[in-house]
């Protein structure tokens, strides 16, 4: 082996990985159907944090509710993200590490629905 392919080959083996945590219709607390209006397509969140030497210099944990709240805080009309999609992406080499949670998906707001009940005696027209 040369003393490039030495050189490098540690390197390499130190390289940051991406994971998928799943795709999500909804995200929100509830577990009702909802009707939506569209406000943003296709927006992100993150959530990171970054530690040197094992000494975080910026950010907590990263959570999936600081990256939902940063997608949250794009308009105040917005109360839930439809269509989410979840990542978690880790760079750790022991004296740098980053660690963050992404999430994309559409900010909507939620239309409110009223169901009436109706009589037993009642036949559709």
């Amino acid at each position: 082996m040369t003393r490039v392919a030495a050189a490098v080959l540690p390197v390499l083996a130190l390289a940051g990985c991406t994971t998928s945590l799943g795709a999500l219709g909804v995200m929100r607390p509830e577990r009702e159907p909802i009707d939506v209006k569209l406000l943003r397509p296709g927006v992100t969140g993150r959530s990171c944090s970054t530690s040197i030497v094992g000494m975080r210099v910026s950010g907590n944990e990263p959570t999936v509710r600081e990256a939902l709240d940063r997608i949250m805080a794009l308009d105040s009309e917005g109360d839930v993200v439809v269509d989410a999609d979840m990542t978690l992406e880790r760079f750790v080499t022991g004296l740098y590490n980053r660690r963050c949670i992404t999430v994309r998906g559409d900010l909507a707001r939620m239309i409110p629905t009223i169901t009436l009940p109706t009589p037993a005696e009642h036949h559709h027209h």
